[in-house]
């Protein structure tokens, strides 16, 4: 397995660079599994360069966009997992009664359901597999790779060293991508730059799994990790995060019991410098406040009328090419849009229909997206405010950048509007449909965000999930979290739970609102792939404290 994915990333990445990865990634997930595609999972961003988002904001999108029928990251994850499984096996096998037995088979019967359904309705067992069920493919890979970090000690040293590194090396990135002018929209912030999704949400993970952290050292390491993960989520431009990691801030708090001195210390801390860049940045705290402010209020009257309908989540960022063709069923693609796009809706001048967005609880860009990628993978966003197509994207600062103001909180109110009838609309399709669903080849649903989206895609995973596969695929993902959230709760309440489970324990947490805001665990590659990771390290360290083999 890592030498065919050693080829296949050659033959994905036609160019020295590629050459490079294609010998130095199997490598090394061969040697350190979990730091390895943990280090792939954080760096490599699932939206492509079009002009506007240059190499600094999209580094490693190749991995998770590729030119194959797969995304490289998938046979990567396989390898990585055989990788790790071949350290531990047979000696040591997990209990099929303990809260990773019940993780894994929960991810294998959605990977059965999704699959299962995709072949009563005439897909391929090829298309059903990658089509419908390759994201939960990658949620059970991650979790047997996840799980397995109890039995690696090389990479219990490594990992979170290498996570820290390198949120701090994406943070720089940011900060050149802004001097460059590679921002996410200028209508909303000159600041906000253009991350795939699951990036703020790793980083908020780590920023909030260090408070009331037992082994807390006023370092440089654990200063500088503790201010570049917030200011990554700042600048971010994913307000779905923002709220998620606000609410696990509240938990948090509410369970660190004892440790509240130490807890307080590191958030004045980091508030206070977090805060001091912010207000250093000429007009940052305002465009900061009207994002927060969008999210919160509902565009109204006519305004919400003559506004173009928003579009899904966290895609690829709006385009104006026309409407793609009917997918052929057998194309692994999904044609659906993809939750990884900067979410801000462009003036009505800009377009008639809209683009792929951030979750709900954030703006949409709106315009018409391009033809959908393969799951997981998004369409590199396009400048907002201007009617472009991939191939004639002006250079970063061509076009002069209006100043964002009262008309950027209406754009992502209007945006939380659209998001909002996505619910609306995909329940009420529930209520018709409860047992069956409408199946994973049904087309778009008319009124929704995401109108030219080629398969139904709806602003919320369950919902998504229930549509294209009845009322099972939704039930197991519900218990899936529920299962890795009681895991997680117990380990932020725990005073000794080392920083590795502390941060797994957050995202686990983050994971669930986000997924209300965008079907990312179905319609990504990397948020799966994470998700996985983080729920398997969570209860397979929580398995280590017990003693359980």
């Amino acid at each position: 397995m890592a030498v065919f994915s050693a080829a296949y990333l050659a033959w994905a990445l036609p160019a020295p660079v590629g050459i490079v990865l294609a010998v130095a990634l199997p490598l090394l997930v061969l040697r350190l599994p979990v730091t390895g595609i943990v280090l792939v999972a954080v760096l490599a961003q699932e939206i492509k360069p079009n002009g506007r988002f240059g190499e600094l904001t999209t580094l490693g999108h190749q991995l998770l966009i590729s030119t194959g029928k797969i995304p490289a990251v998938l046979p990567l994850a396989l390898t990585a997992a055989l990788a790790a499984v071949a350290r531990w096996w047979p000696a040591q096998r997990p209990q099929l009664r303990s809260p990773g037995g019940m993780l894994i088979g929960i991810a294998a019967g959605l990977v059965a359901v999704a699959t299962g359904v995709g072949l009563l309705h005439g897909q391929s067992v090829f298309s059903a597999v990658n089509q419908n069920a390759r994201p939960f493919v990658l949620l059970l890979l991650g979790l047997v790779i996840g799980m397995s970090l109890r039995w690696l000690p090389d990479d219990r040293k490594s990992l979170m060293p290498t996570v820290g590194a390198a949120l701090t090396l994406l943070l720089v990135a940011a900060a050149v991508a802004i001097a460059l002018g590679e921002i996410a929209d200028e209508r909303l912030s000159a600041y906000f730059v253009y991350y795939d999704s699951a990036l703020p949400a790793i980083a908020a993970a780590v920023s909030l799994g260090m408070l009331g952290y037992a082994g807390w050292r006023w370092d440089w390491r654990h200063l500088t990790v503790a201010v570049a993960a917030p200011l990554l989520v700042v600048v971010s431009f994913r307000r779905s995060v923002w709220l998620a990691a606000l609410v696990v801030v509240i938990v948090a708090l509410v369970l660190s019991g004892a440790r509240w001195r130490r807890t307080f210390q590191q958030l004045a801390f980091v508030g206070v410098v977090v805060a001091a860049v912010v207000f250093a940045a000429p007009g940052l705290a305002g465009d900061v406040g009207l994002r927060s402010a969008g999210s919160f209020e509902l565009a109204g009257g006519d305004n919400a009328q003559t506004e173009p309908a928003p579009a899904p989540t966290d895609p690829g960022p709006a385009q104006t090419d026309p409407a793609p063709a009917p997918a052929d069923p057998t194309d692994p693609g999904p044609a659906s849009a993809d939750p990884n796009a900067p979410s801000a809706s462009p003036p009505p001048a800009a377009s008639g229909s809209p683009a792929t967005s951030e979750p709900a609880a954030t703006g949409a860009p709106t315009g018409q997206r391009a033809a959908p990628q393969p799951t997981g993978q998004s369409e590199p966003p396009q400048p907002t405010g201007q009617v472009s197509s991939p191939g004639s994207a002006e250079a970063p600062g061509a076009a002069p950048r209006p100043a964002p103001g009262p008309a950027s909180a209406e754009h992502q109110a209007a945006s939380t509007s659209g998001h909002l009838d996505d619910l609306r609309i995909g329940w009420e399709q529930v209520r018709a449909n409860p047992w069956t669903g409408i199946g994973p080849l049904a087309p778009q649903l008319p009124g929704v965000a995401a109108d030219q989206a080629e398969r139904i895609y709806v602003h919320n995973q369950l919902l998504q999930d229930w549509l294209r596969y009845g009322p099972l695929a939704p039930l197991l993902v519900v218990l899936f979290f529920v299962v890795a959230g009681l895991v997680a709760l117990a380990r932020l309440r725990d005073p000794d739970s080392d920083l590795v489970s502390r941060v797994s324990a957050a995202f686990c947490l983050i994971a669930p609102p986000c997924l209300m805001t965008a079907p990312f665990l179905s319609e990504t590659s990397r948020w799966p792939l994470v998700t996985g990771i983080m729920a398997g390290i969570l209860v397979g360290q929580a398995g280590l404290r017990r003693g359980v083999r």
